[in-house]
């Protein structure tokens, strides 16, 4: 079974090191670097887990929580 990551994150160096290190145990590890469309990214890819950085341009990792727990409501 494949283990997916979304990591949203606008830092390349901290981007790069948490890649590494989650790819080395056997993640697939998909790196987005802005909010402003990161609920769409993190919906397209269905990932088992996201990673969030809080302070993203665009959109801060607060509101992208808001809007992902939004549409799941919706969903529901």
């Amino acid at each position: 079974m494949s283990r997916h990551i979304v990591l949203i994150e606008d830092e390349p160096n901290i981007a790069e090191a948490i890649r590494f290190l989650l790819t080395r145990d056997g993640w697939k590890v998909d790196v987005h670097g802005t909010g402003s469309d990161a609920v769409e990214v993190i919906q397209a890819a269905n990932p088992d887990l996201v990673i969030l950085d809080l302070m993203l341009p665009g959109k801060s990792g607060l509101e992208v929580i808001q809007e992902l727990r939004a549409v799941r409501d919706m969903q529901a």
